[in-house]
């Protein structure tokens, strides 16, 4: 059955629940021949699917004979798969692959499912039986790609070879780290490669894809760094091996950092310029207030009357990200969202025995708002936590330009930002790291630490922006305050004229 057929017979729905894309073949090619060269005996694919692996390594001439074991959790799948189950140098397992006995194969290429691992019912007692397979702690796995990575790793034959698919924010992520410290202290990893254009090489994908190429033979080589940005490069590549852009020695590679920037930096136009130091040195990024109910929490100005509910009751509050839509954030347009009555206040309770927030807490019992995940584990359940206004704020999700705004107002916000709080050494630096974040230069060098989510969708975690890089102290006071300040009153009016000066002042301190 051809993956078209499937798709277009399968909804969206049961192939997210199985957290099933599907490999292009040509993609498949490249990672069949290259954990195939040694000619191994045994090959195991931990996620069969519709079995693309398999029908690339059917087309190569390899020396031995070979068998190739799978593992497949899906029905429905199966029940497309007659001619290949009857062959005989295959073994389709029936069953979660996480919970497989521990085999060692010569050979291992994998496409994992791509969801979170919570969503796995009987995860609680997988994961003792695959820490006790490879002797290590699986603590704070969110992605159930990287357990089928770790497992696979353990599974390896000497000199043998695994190809593996996954999602490249893997490399910036904390459950990341174990892997990454096994992959480099065990040179195991031989190259990464990243696909640029993922929805022209993997049009089902939902995030930014890298391959790994690994090998069990304990020889220190460079880890090389591909770069693929669409289908016709691969049309192209004659040998996955010699075809990459940058060698990195192992300590290159630290597993205690992340390795996206690392990575990124290379295959970058963009470079950190000299004597830029870390954002984090100027004060310190915040995820905005998460209530877990925003449709409970957030109010507007009619809702609020409706309820009776005093003003000591409620704060102003940026509740979704659409509601500013300049770089600049003022009273005035705080005022004009007031009007036109959009959610822009918060529940922010202060007196408990007044009858009217009674009600409304009450209100939300009965909708069963306090028994969501968040609410359910805060005492009480309608308290926030606490949160200054923010003087910079970072769209979390951004396309294309970072969305960067300079707030005026004493709002606070909700997780759609994060929120930039200053030190005493960013106190009196707002103004000019606004700028810098707003220029192009700026915009390029923070996209260097970016989570990739595909269709031109990126995502920041505060941590992220905080280990971004930025000018030092000097430069930024070499940055002239009335400068500074016509830029940000033109912002409020022609944003992108004050992206050209913003380039050009930051241009100059670079030069400087």
């Amino acid at each position: 059955m051809s993956k078209s057929d499937y798709i277009a017979q399968t909804s969206i729905s049961y192939r997210k629940k199985y957290g099933q894309f599907f490999t292009p073949s040509l993609v498949a090619s490249i990672m069949a021949k290259w954990v195939t060269e040694n000619h191994p005996k045994t090959i195991l694919d931990p996620a069969f699917g519709l079995g693309i692996f398999y029908e690339e390594i059917s087309q190569l001439n390899l020396r031995n004979k070979w068998h190739l074991t799978t593992y497949e959790i899906d029905d429905n799948i199966l029940s497309y798969l007659d001619d290949i189950q009857n062959k005989t140098n295959i073994t389709i397992f029936n069953k979660d692959y996480l919970e497989s006995d521990f085999n060692t194969y010569d050979a291992i290429i994998c496409n994992p499912p791509y969801m979170r691992f919570q969503k796995f019912i009987n995860r609680h007692d997988i994961l003792p039986k695959i820490e006790q397979q490879i002797g290590k702690k699986l603590v704070g796995y969110s992605n159930i790609a990287s357990i089928f990575l770790i497992k696979a790793l353990q599974q390896l034959n000497v000199r043998g070879r695994l190809a593996f698919i996954l999602p490249f924010e893997f490399f910036n992520t904390g459950y990341g780290k174990e892997i990454k410290k096994t992959l480099i202290e065990k040179y195991l990893l031989k190259q990464i490669i990243i696909c640029a254009n993922e929805k022209d090489i993997f049009p089902d994908a939902t995030t930014t894809i890298c391959i790994l190429l690994c090998q069990n033979d304990q020889l220190k080589q460079d880890i090389k760094i591909t770069n693929i940005n669409n289908t016709q490069e691969i049309k192209e590549i004659s040998n996955i091996s010699e075809y990459y852009h940058h060698p990195l020695d192992h300590i290159q590679l630290p597993y205690q950092k992340k390795w996206t920037p690392i990575i990124l930096s290379l295959i970058s136009q963009q470079k950190i310029p000299k004597g830029f130091c870390k954002l984090s040195e100027y004060g310190t990024f915040k995820r905005g207030i998460a209530t877990g109910a925003n449709d409970f929490f957030a109010l507007n100005k009619n809702k609020i009357e409706q309820l009776r509910i005093s003003d000591n009751n409620v704060c102003l509050c940026i509740t979704k990200s659409h509601l500013i839509t300049k770089a600049i954030f003022t009273d005035d347009d705080l005022i004009l969202l007031v009007k036109q009555d959009k959610p822009i206040y918060c529940l922010d309770v202060e007196e408990i025995n007044n009858q009217a927030v009674k009600n409304y807490i009450k209100l939300g019992e009965e909708k069963a708002y306090h028994q969501r995940y968040l609410t359910k584990n805060r005492k009480p359940w309608y308290k926030l936590e606490k949160r200054e206004p923010a003087p910079i704020l970072f769209g979390v999700f951004n396309r294309g330009r970072l969305k960067v705004i300079r707030n005026f107002t004493s709002a606070i916000h909700f997780t759609c930002y994060h929120g930039f709080y200053p030190n005493i050494f960013g106190q009196n630096l707002i103004n000019q790291l606004f700028i810098y974040l707003m220029s192009d230069i700026g915009q390029d060098i923070i996209k260097m630490n970016k989570r990739s989510y595909g269709n031109n969708l990126d995502k920041f975690e505060p941590g992220d922006l905080n280990n971004s890089y930025c000018p030092n102290v000097e430069q930024l006071n070499a940055i002239n305050e009335e400068e500074v300040r016509e830029i940000i009153s033109i912002a409020n009016m022609d944003k992108k004229e004050a992206i050209i000066m913003s380039n050009k002042l930051i241009e100059k301190i670079m030069d400087d």
